[in-house]
């Protein structure tokens, strides 16, 4: 699952970074590295970013979705709706 799968609300772990050498060191650069535990925030409409915050340190990032879609978690708190 990535983080464009995952709902608003939804806490997450950070599993895998699927992208070549640039993508996962923009990602680090954000804060954020595998085993990293995110929640999603909100999503944009019409294909926007994504605000992700970093449970770790309360930094609040925003993400395109084609970024996201490189970044595989595993959801460990769901939002109830």
């Amino acid at each position: 699952m990535t983080l464009v799968e995952i709902k608003e609300g939804n806490v997450a772990e950070i599993k895998k970074l699927s992208g070549g050498r640039s993508f996962i060191e923009k990602i680090q650069g954000f804060g954020l590295f595998v085993g990293s535990k995110v929640r999603l925030e909100r999503k944009a409409p019409f294909r926007g970013p994504l605000l992700v915050e970093d449970i770790e340190n309360d930094a609040r990032i925003m993400i395109g979705r084609g970024m996201a879609a490189k970044v595989e978690v595993e959801v460990l708190e769901s939002k109830k709706s």
